[in-house]
């Protein structure tokens, strides 16, 4: 069977992180002569997961620091990966020069001497690892000048490095800035507001990409022999200079692709912009993703930026499996196929992407382990997705899911120890969002002994979230009592946009209920409410204790007011027409469900087969001129369950009880009348007995 770089070769080359063996990290790659020979079996782009940030080789503490020059040291670890790479003809994406996140706070600093903002000492003793996080106080920040002189010769002594130790063919794009753009810090530029930004100002990417262009001009013609390659010959030189990347996450979405694109194009009286002087090769999309993102959104942002620069890469991807169930890995892969196909068709039509590069080799050493978002099972067995890469180039299909019982029964979780064994949060449908450590704990409670409670918080997004997954396409009742100092504690739907599904205002000493309706969407496999805070403060993230949660099911709910709906046409031969119609509604603004037909037979039916095995009342609203109305069940031995004369100056109630067996591969009921007229259908409601 060929391999995933072998099928793509027409495409786009096939990448993966990977990591050194050293110290504890026992579980990475290079080293690991199994794995090693996975990666170079399927992959022809590598990328280092961490030896090559700026943490782990700026040398402020070498002989060679000035106050005005900050060199390159090499890691030992990008060494020996560096060598792999060049033994095994393997290219590499230099990953990253310029970061906020794993850089020396060092690099910032008078003297190489940080300054922080102390934690409060009470906090301290409690929680001794805060002072990690401490934040660098201004007082101890150099002049931009010197900034920029730190930058440009780390940089340059980068560059050099691996144009005069021979690496300079085997590294093919670097990633010069990553992740400079956040629109949370609600700066005027949308930057983040990091230290690269509070020393050097908005400025200070543009001055990443010309020293790092200037540099690979420069040391590509001073090295050029080195390498067989002639300094005079232009055509010649590019086999050894990188393509020079901006890398993010999130890139996709449009406010970021906006922020994204406009710093690229931002002049001052000082410069030109990154795009307008050249200084950039290509973007870089991480492709962070969860297997029910909007795809079509990803490929729009990856045309946008391909209209800007030459390249795209999609440069940090891994698919987050948000099923819970025994088809988690089939949905996974069901989004991975689609998501190749989509580029494979972009490509086709214009887009400019040439390098797709997977965030990790296996799940069990993936920066979000539990996620399982790669392509390899710990033991190195492709899984499903795997197969979904390979099933997109040739229209093979993935099969169809398990059957899985739905459970729509009442949910009441108290956090109550069951007997002797230790709780477990999936036990009960709950796991953490983010990083953040979830624990059960006794201190606070609204009822019993047990409460489960995240004290600590780095973001919005860090929380607790739960599975509501057997609920999809019904509305629910959903309540919690909830402790924290916050201004407000509120329930969010975990899909895009994340609608709060619930607020109340908090008591900082007693717990609140949280108390909402939710109608779930019906176009999605799996779903998550999670816990979140409305602040008084901006950037703080309070405390969470949460007791005595419960989700009760309304029913199934159609207004036909959503993108989607659970009709489709019945009928044999005569079919009629179906729309969603805003001509005639039971509310003042709202839609109905139009039946559009030429004979008697040609009518609607109803998807409900999430009641299967359930007792049920099913009940509409019914326009049409014709004189009877009937409602039924097809395949049940009733057939037609209900009867009723039309009220043709209104919207008529229809309503039955029926048992839908458990054995039933599916279910629907249908809505008929004695007539060819045609009909309206609202305000659908299925509910259990």
């Amino acid at each position: 069977m060929n391999s995933l770089k072998e099928l793509y070769n027409n495409y786009f080359s096939i990448g993966v992180a990977c990591e050194s063996i050293h110290d504890n990290f026992t579980n990475n790659e290079i080293g690991n002569p199994d794995k090693e020979a996975l990666m170079l079996q399927e992959f022809n782009s590598m990328t280092f997961a961490n030896e090559l940030k700026p943490a782990y080789n700026m040398g402020w503490n070498s002989p060679e620091a000035t106050e005005e020059y900050l060199p390159f040291v090499i890691n030992p670890n990008a060494k020996l990966m560096l060598d792999f790479a060049r033994k095994n003809n393997i290219k590499i994406r230099g990953h990253v020069l310029v970061w906020h996140s794993q850089c020396a706070n060092e690099a910032f600093c008078v003297g190489y001497k940080p300054v922080t903002i102390p934690t409060d000492p009470e906090i301290l003793k409690q929680r001794p690892f805060m002072k990690r996080f401490e934040k660098l106080d201004p007082v101890c920040f150099v002049d931009r000048d010197t900034m920029l002189k730190r930058l440009n010769s780390y940089i340059r002594s980068c560059m050099e490095y691996m144009y005069k130790n021979g690496y300079a063919d085997v590294i093919y794009a670097w990633d010069v800035v990553n992740e400079a753009i956040e629109l949370m810090d609600k700066q005027p530029t949308g930057l983040r507001n990091s230290y690269w930004y509070r020393v050097i100002g908005d400025d200070f990417i543009y001055w990443a990409f010309r020293f790092a262009k200037d540099a690979v001009d420069d040391y590509s013609v001073k090295y050029a022999k080195n390498y067989g390659v002639s300094p005079d010959s232009h055509l010649e030189l590019k086999k050894i200079k990188p393509l020079l990347f901006y890398n993010d996450y999130n890139e996709f979405h449009p406010d970021k692709k906006e922020a994204i694109i406009a710093a690229l194009e931002r002049r001052t009286a000082e410069h030109g912009s990154i795009l307008g002087e050249g200084l950039i090769d290509g973007i870089g999309m991480q492709g962070h993703l969860s297997d029910n993102n909007n795809i079509n959104e990803y490929i729009t942002a990856l045309k946008d930026y391909s209209r800007l620069v030459d390249v795209v890469h999609i440069t940090e991807l891994d698919v987050k499996c948000t099923c819970m169930n025994i088809n988690k890995y089939y949905y996974q892969a069901v989004f991975y196929k689609k998501l190749f196909e989509a580029l494979v068709k972009a490509n086709n039509e214009g887009a400019r992407l040439k390098c797709v590069t997977f965030w990790g080799l296996t799940d069990d050493n993936s920066w979000i382990r539990g996620a399982d978002p790669l392509l390899f099972n710990a033991d190195l067995s492709p899984k499903k997705s795997y197969l979904a890469l390979k099933c997109a180039l040739t229209g093979e299909s993935l099969g169809e899911p398990e059957k899985i019982q739905i459970n729509l029964s009442d949910r009441f979780i108290d956090f109550e120890p069951k007997g002797d064994e230790p709780q477990k949060l999936e036990d009960y449908g709950f796991k953490t969002r983010g990083f953040a450590h979830i624990a059960f704990q006794n201190k606070f409670v609204h009822s019993g002994t047990t409460a489960i409670s995240q004290e600590i918080r780095f973001d919005e997004w860090s929380s607790i979230s739960f599975d509501i997954s057997d609920f999809i396409g019904q509305t629910i009742e959903v309540s919690a009592w909830v402790k924290s100092p916050a201004k407000k504690a509120c329930i969010r739907a975990d899909v895009e946009g994340f609608p709060i599904v619930a607020e109340a205002e908090c008591k900082p000493d007693e717990f609140v209920e949280v108390k909402g309706i939710y109608t779930v969407p019906d176009d999605i496999h799996s779903m998550f409410l999670y816990f979140s805070t409305l602040e008084e403060t901006e950037g703080k993230f309070s405390a969470l204790y949460i007791d005595d949660v419960s989700i009760k099911l309304i029913g199934l709910v159609e207004g036909f007011e959503g993108r989607k709906n659970i009709a489709a046409v019945r009928g044999v031969g005569h079919l009629p027409m179906l729309m969603v119609t805003d001509k005639e509604s039971r509310t003042e603004g709202g839609h109905s469900l139009q039946v559009t037909r030429a004979e008697k037979e040609a009518t609607v039916k109803f998807n409900i087969s999430s009641y299967i095995g359930h007792k049920v009342n099913i009940s509409a609203f019914v326009k049409t001129d014709d004189s009877t109305i009937y409602l039924g069940i097809d395949g049940s031995k009733e057939g037609r369950l209900s009867e009723v004369a039309s009220n043709k100056d209104g919207w008529t109630y229809i309503s039955a009880e029926a048992v839908i067996p458990d054995d039933a591969q599916s279910a629907e009921f249908f809505i008929e009348t004695d007539g060819n007229s045609d009909y309206y259908v609202d305000d659908i409601l299925v509910t259990r007995c």
